[in-house]
């Protein structure tokens, strides 16, 4: 069976204490991984969580449902009269 091989080019150094490399190890060493594998797995987590973080919004039941009536009702009279002004930048 024929298998893609992705090159992998790209490094990451990183300068730590010799403790923090120790627990590292240890760490990898638990889950069965090289320190490369343990290290890619759980940044690459950290790093999904961090950006998934940032970029979602979380509403409550009761908040999503005022979300929506607000879009539904549509934009208040004064909002319509404000887009229809020349903006003062032009």
């Amino acid at each position: 069976m024929a298998t893609v091989s992705m090159q992998k080019r790209a490094r990451l150094d990183m300068r730590m204490t010799e403790a923090q490399r120790r627990e590292i190890e240890h760490a990898a060493a638990i889950k069965g991984m090289s320190l490369t594998q343990w290290a890619l797995e759980n940044l690459l987590s950290a790093a999904r969580r961090d950006v998934s973080e940032e970029s979602t919004t979380r509403l409550s039941i009761d908040a999503f449902n005022e979300f929506k009536n607000a879009l539904d009702a549509g934009m208040p009279e004064e909002a319509r009269r404000l887009l229809q002004r020349e903006p003062v930048w032009k």
